[in-house]
């Protein structure tokens, strides 16, 4: 059903924003899309209404690349505006507040009232420091992405109409479907820590040799989509972890199979699942001190914080062995 006061833009980056769109019947009369990999699963769902804005070009390492990505970038926003200028839209959905296209977006005239969606756990915790995210923003600035608070974390909600599923609670998300397929395993859903840089590959590879040591049950190891799959290949090497391929995306595998129990360093992936008995965060064993303690003080927070090797194997002993 049409939105009787007019048309809705949407700008869905990943297949969570997707499934929220769809679990919430926001119905938008033009989908937004800037990576190519969105191309089909939103077409399934809302084919003939998406516009393709492409993305920012990312610099290389040499000078000429960074020039080359600069005079690029300086050229995308106003390709963007020209896109857009035909529409006229009551309400615009976007789902990241601190990138520069989305930043750019409110600019525009015809985009109407915004609305900032839940785009998980970093909707909530500010789980990376300051002066790390601000650092990145320079980067990008000096590479031609749109500059305007660009070194800012978070825009004026007040400003907004701000949507999530654990504080304000005006948002829904169907977990995946029990499936009949179960697995005694711990799941360790990954996130591209080394790949952002957030811990190092030495870190990474011995906190995954003290999870396999410190489980109870085997582990399973669910790759992120954006995490270099031959070098995890490599930091799984000599563990007894099973490296399990992942082609469809976390929902759809744990619309496949149900687990033990279900852990990860730092992962959206974890309130997505809403198994949250059954899930842990483990940041402590990554060395990630800081986003322990900012996810022990968020108090919304559905998934419980373990410190160490110790507060793993307790978690998962304490778990039914015949899973649910």
């Amino acid at each position: 059903m049409a939105d009787p006061a007019g048309p809705v833009a949407a700008l869905p980056r990943s297949r969570l924003h997707l499934q929220f769109l769809l679990d919430n019947a926001a119905n938008p009369d033009v989908v937004l899309f800037r990576d190519e990999a969105m191309r089909a699963p939103l077409e399934r769902h809302f084919a003939g209404r998406l516009l393709y804005l492409g993305r920012e070009t990312l610099p290389g390492r040499s000078l000429a690349s960074f020039a080359a990505a600069r005079r690029a970038n300086r050229a995308y926003y106003p390709a963007v505006a020209a896109r857009l200028a035909p529409y006229r839209f009551a309400r615009t959905i976007l789902f990241l507040e601190g990138e520069p296209l989305e930043r750019f977006l409110q600019t525009l005239p015809g985009l109407g009232a915004i609305e900032l969606w839940e785009d998980g756990l970093s909707h909530y915790v500010d789980l990376t420091s300051n002066r790390w995210y601000a650092a990145r923003g320079v980067v990008q600035a000096a590479a031609g992405f749109y500059p305007r608070a660009i070194t800012r974390r978070r825009i004026d909600r007040s400003a907004v109409t701000v949507r999530d599923r654990f504080e304000r609670r005006n948002l829904v998300l169907s977990a995946p479907a029990d499936p009949s397929v179960a697995r005694a395993e711990l799941l360790l859903i990954g996130s591209p820590l080394v790949e952002d840089r957030i811990v190092s590959e030495a870190r990474f590879r011995t906190a995954l040799a003290e999870i396999a040591a410190a489980s109870p049950c085997p582990v399973r190891y669910l790759p992120h989509p954006r995490v270099d799959v031959a070098r995890l290949e490599r930091s799984l090497a000599g563990t007894t972890i099973t490296l399990e391929p992942n082609p469809e995306g976390l929902i759809a595998h744990a619309a496949q199979y149900r687990y033990t129990a279900y852990a990860a360093a730092v992962s959206t992936g974890l309130i997505d699942l809403g198994r949250y008995e059954r899930s842990l965060f483990l940041p402590g064993l990554f060395g990630l001190t800081r986003m322990a303690r900012v996810l022990r003080g968020w108090a919304a927070n559905p998934v419980g914080v373990a410190d160490d090797a110790g507060g793993l194997r307790r978690f998962v002993a304490a778990l039914p062995r015949d899973v649910p």
